[in-house]
């Protein structure tokens, strides 16, 4: 049996979510206490100021936030880079896949604006998939609750060739429900990062493919160290919004050229958690 204490994480995490999940995978009979003193090791992440003991505390970091180990002395984040054993890469978009043995728990509290949508089918992102043109009734949806810059001037950007629905915070109309209800009718959808990092990659890229629509994306070139770079866009392979916008007009005025994206798949390798559960059990050795 292996205590572990959870301090400085989102309301809500460790309740029948992925990293519930992934923790039970590292220990046979895991409990959860209260007191970081009593735990064998302490989970932390970057969302509250509570101190415990670095020697046995582990950080997860989804946020662009690199590990730098005060007040920690190991880290699971999005950073390809060790650090000498002391970090390993498990980055966000894992927690949205559909892991052998995991059922998400439905989402509790309905004013927030994450986690509707149902885990997805590994082996379905690594299978091409079908297009269906009667269903594309839309040209492209923006999900967002920040306004972060270059996400607003791709919106303006392509919104000057073809008005991007929007929806979340972002644009006052809050979105409470999964974005799958409403993706599969738009050709596109404009997905990009808040922020750019070599290995940062969270859920956005992942659902706007799972939605059945293409991914404007903008986000680290080393994003196809992850995924297939030729079933989406990714304004970062250009860094020049006249270009990027003709070529979205190319996509979307060509069928073919639209149909040969669609169908891609996007997982070309199948993930694993074998080494983060390997990493997590030599911590607490």
């Amino acid at each position: 049996m292996k205590k572990i204490c959870v301090v400085n994480f989102w309301e809500g995490a460790f309740d029948g979510d992925f990293f519930d999940y992934f923790f039970n995978l590292c220990f046979d009979n895991l409990v959860y206490t209260n007191d970081p003193n009593e735990a064998d090791l302490v989970v932390t992440s970057v969302f509250g100021n509570v101190q415990t003991d670095p020697a046995k505390t582990l950080a997860y970091i989804g946020e662009n936030i690199r590990p730098n180990f005060m007040g920690y002395a190991h880290s699971l984040s999005f950073d390809w880079d060790s650090y000498g054993g002391r970090n390993l890469r498990l980055p966000l978009w894992y927690a949205r896949l559909a892991w052998d043995g995991f059922e998400q728990k439905p989402r509790k509290d309905n004013h927030h604006n994450h986690g509707y949508e149902e885990l997805l089918n590994i082996k379905q992102l690594m299978q091409p998939r079908k297009l269906d043109m009667s269903i594309k009734k839309e040209f492209c949806a923006l999900i967002a609750n920040n306004p972060e810059g270059l996400r607003i001037n791709l919106y303006n950007s392509i919104s000057d060739y073809k008005l991007v629905h929007g929806f979340g915070n972002m644009f006052r109309n809050p979105l409470r429900q999964s974005k799958f209800d409403i993706l599969a009718d738009y050709k596109f959808c404009l997905c990009p990062e808040n922020s750019l990092y070599d290995g940062y990659v969270t859920e956005k890229l992942i659902d706007a493919y799972a939605g059945l629509t293409v991914p404007i994306y903008s986000g680290d070139i080393s994003v196809d160290s992850d995924f297939n770079d030729r079933a989406f866009l990714n304004y970062q392979n250009t860094k020049n919004m006249s270009y990027f916008v003709k070529l979205v007009k190319d996509v979307d005025g060509s069928e073919e050229l639209y149909k040969t994206i669609y169908e891609r798949p996007l997982l070309l390798k199948e993930p694993t958690l074998d080494d983060a559960i390997a990493f997590v059990r030599n911590i607490v050795k």
